[in-house]
């Protein structure tokens, strides 16, 4: 009742004679090494082109998001409503009229001043009675009536990603357009 034990034999390449069981010498490492660094430098701009602009995108989308809640605001509350924004600092809040037809802020958190994410400034503000404002404050009023001051907004992350927002008098009806753009007169 004994039992009878084999060994197992492990095969190394030193028991090849042919060397085909070698594995990858130093070199071809080094060949694969370098192709894969050169196909990863060819797509990263396509990599960082589908994650940069999505930087400004969601700050245009988070700025236009304030200017709508300022506008339902305005028809919710019977209120005029004004979206300022500070051009130099590049922040933005709402205020509400409030007694004697002073504006005080929203006592929501949209009251509060919110900022453009890093590298993203206003690059002007363009409104027809004010002219177009580069620095200082400038703001965008709305009614209850659901009347809008006319103007044109410019969010700039690089002179190749600039967005442009336009808002509409009647109805207050807000348009978004990448580029640099400019309302046509007359």
């Amino acid at each position: 009742m004994g039992r009878k034990v084999e060994k197992a034999r492990i095969k190394t390449s030193n028991d090849d004679p042919s060397g085909s069981g070698r594995g990858f010498t130093l070199f071809e490492l080094i060949i694969v090494m370098l192709l894969l660094g050169l196909i990863l430098l060819l797509t990263f701009p396509n990599f960082r082109e589908l994650v940069a602009p999505r930087d400004i995108k969601r700050a245009t989308l988070s700025f236009v998001g304030t200017m709508r809640y300022a506008q339902s605001q305005a028809a919710t509350t019977k209120n005029k409503h004004r979206l300022i924004m500070d051009v130099k600092e590049n922040a933005f809040w709402v205020t509400v009229e409030g007694e004697e037809g002073k504006f005080v802020r929203d006592s929501s958190s949209q009251g509060r001043a919110n900022y453009l994410p890093a590298g993203i400034i206003f690059q002007d503000v363009y409104h027809p009675e004010r002219g177009k404002i580069r620095e200082g404050q400038a703001y965008m009023e709305f009614s209850p009536t659901g009347w809008a001051e006319e103007g044109t907004i410019h969010l700039k992350k690089s002179e190749q990603e600039v967005y442009t927002i336009f808002l509409n008098p009647l109805g207050g009806k807000i348009e978004v357009a990448a580029g640099y753009l400019e309302r046509l007169r007359g």
